[in-house]
């Protein structure tokens, strides 16, 4: 068998994996999924099931003769597999069955490669949330791809950071997370504010630049923390600038 087969097969296998875990995972197969023991195969037959039952050694197996590399990945999918279980079952059933097999499959690919990207585990029950809120129906399938990049590319404190600072009001940059935010594309510059004669309480590095927000920063704040925020922004102390014609300048000029 050829290395690209082998890839293949090992594609295949953990999208197998992924589908019997949304299709029949409940709370119960946590305690199996923690252990590295191996369990005893009539037990873990009797409270999962066989499909699921053989779905967990089937993982098991994978991890006990994947390389290094693999093991860290496989550590990674073993948890959001785990974290499946917030989402209702039969929600997920539901799901399951709307997508239908060819679709589910393309999303399980997007989602494996997420997964391979992703560097802190912690994101992963925040990939859990937008999940629930595509089988929702809260947000499109689009939006809910977009929302999972956005993820993986953030920092996790930065995507912390949303929960107690998004706001509909323009904002300058003071912190790393702010910065952070800035380069992930969930803060974008909006204008300048007119700053004035600078007090002791001013910032002296504040170059009168301000950002907004963006609507997929809400979004997520909305989904990620239950945070709602306007999803207009207010553009308040924004100065806007208008272009004058030569015209206007003339006339401007011969009335002084």
């Amino acid at each position: 068998m050829d290395n690209h087969m082998e890839e293949k097969m090992s594609v295949e296998q953990l999208i197998n994996l992924l589908t019997t875990f949304t299709k029949e995972a409940t709370d119960t197969v946590e305690k199996f999924l923690a252990s590295d023991l191996v369990q005893d195969t009539t037990t873990m037959t009797t409270e999962l099931g066989k499909t699921l039952s053989d779905a967990v050694k089937g993982l098991k197996i994978l991890k006990s003769v994947a390389s290094i590399p693999s093991k860290l990945y496989l550590r990674k999918f073993e948890r959001f597999c785990r974290d499946l279980t917030a989402i209702p079952l039969e929600k997920r059933q539901k799901y399951l069955k709307s997508l239908g097999r060819e679709k589910f499959n393309n999303e399980s690919i997007f989602i494996l490669n997420v997964i391979n990207r992703i560097e802190e585990e912690d994101k992963l029950p925040l990939l859990i949330k937008l999940l629930d809120a595509r089988m929702e129906g809260i947000i499109s399938s689009d939006e809910y791809r977009r929302l999972t990049i956005l993820v993986d590319r953030t920092l996790y404190e930065d995507l912390l950071y949303l929960e107690y600072n998004v706001t509909a009001n323009p904002v300058a940059l003071h912190t790393d997370s702010d910065y952070g935010l800035v380069a992930s594309g969930l803060l974008v510059t909006v204008g300048n504010e007119w700053i004035g004669d600078f007090t002791n309480e001013d910032d002296p590095n504040d170059t009168g630049i301000r950002f907004n927000y963006t609507s997929s920063a809400k979004k997520l704040a909305r989904i990620l923390f239950g945070v709602h925020c306007n999803s207009t922004p207010t553009n308040t102390g924004i100065a806007k600038m208008q272009a004058i014609s030569e015209e206007r300048i003339k006339r401007i000029l011969e009335s002084c």
